[in-house]
C-alpha cells in the first residue's frame, strides 16, 4: 500500500512536470518556468497583441492601443536639434537652417511649438477665433513642398481636390461608414486658420491627430495648400 501510494504521487509529481514544459504551438509558447520567461516585459510600437501576458497584476494593465501610440516629449522640455520660430522673415529662418555664417550648424525648423488649446469643442471654437492669421507667408516654394504632404496625409480621404471624395470614398464598392469633410464647401472657406490647426492637432470624428506627422512649419503649409485648393 506505501508503495502504491508513492508510486502514485511520483506519477502526478511526473505529470505535473511534464505539464511544465508542454510544446509550443501557433501563437502558444507552451507552459513558461516562471513568468515573462517566454513574453518579454516590454512591448512593440504600433503591434497590438496580447499584451496582458506580460503582467501579473491585471488591475494595472493598459490598454495596447494606448501603449503603441507615439509618445509625446517630457513637458516642458524641447529635443534636443529641434526648434520653434515664428516666421520674421527669411533670413531668421536662414540662421536655423544652418545658411548663416554665425550658425552653421541646423536645426529642424519648427519641430517642436507649443499648443496652449485643450481638446475640448469649447477650446476648438476659442482656437478658431483667436488663431486667424498663418504665421507663415505663401509661396511657390511652400504649395510644392505642401502638396505632397497633402496628398499622403489628407488627400486619401478629403481628395486630391479637397472635395471630400478621396480614395477611400471614391474607390468601387467602397464602404467607408464616415463621409469626409469637404474642404472646398463654403464653411470651410470661411472656417479660421485655427480651425485647420485645431484638427491637425487633435483630430475630429474618425480622423486621428496628425500632430506627430507633421512639423509646425508643415502643418501651416498644409493649410496654405488646403486655402489654394479654395481658390481654385
Amino acid at each position: 500500500m506505501k508503495y502504491a501510494i508513492g508510486a502514485i504521487l511520483g506519477v502526478a509529481l511526473f505529470a505535473w512536470l511534464f505539464s511544465l514544459c508542454s510544446p509550443a504551438g501557433k501563437n502558444k509558447t507552451g507552459h513558461e518556468y516562471f513568468p515573462d520567461m517566454a513574453h518579454p516585459v516590454s512591448y512593440e510600437a504600433n503591434l497590438y497583441s496580447a499584451y496582458d501576458w506580460n503582467h501579473w497584476d491585471k488591475d494595472n494593465l493598459k490598454k495596447t492601443a494606448e501603449l503603441s501610440q507615439p509618445k509625446g516629449k517630457v513637458a516642458g522640455t524641447v529635443p534636443r536639434g529641434y526648434t520653434g520660430v515664428y516666421y520674421n522673415g527669411a533670413a531668421e529662418l536662414d540662421k536655423v537652417r544652418g545658411k548663416n555664417a554665425a550658425n552653421a550648424i541646423a536645426a529642424p525648423v519648427n519641430g517642436q511649438a507649443p499648443f496652449y488649446y485643450e481638446n475640448t469643442e469649447e477650446e476648438r471654437l476659442r482656437c478658431e477665433q483667436e488663431m486667424t492669421v498663418n504665421p507663415f507667408p505663401v509661396t511657390k516654394e511652400s504649395l510644392e513642398k505642401a502638396k505632397p504632404l497633402y496628398d499622403i496625409y489628407c488627400g486619401i480621404c478629403h481628395g486630391e481636390k479637397g472635395d471630400g471624395q478621396g480614395w477611400l470614398v471614391s474607390m468601387t464598392d467602397s464602404k467607408y461608414p464616415a463621409q469626409p469633410k469637404n474642404l472646398i464647401a463654403d464653411d470651410m472657406k470661411a472656417a479660421g486658420e485655427g480651425r485647420y490647426y485645431f484638427a491637425i492637432m487633435y483630430g475630429k470624428n474618425v480622423m486621428g491627430s496628425y500632430a506627430d506627422k507633421l512639423s509646425f512649419e508643415e502643418r501651416w503649409q498644409v493649410i496654405h495648400y488646403i486655402r489654394s485648393l479654395q481658390a481654385k
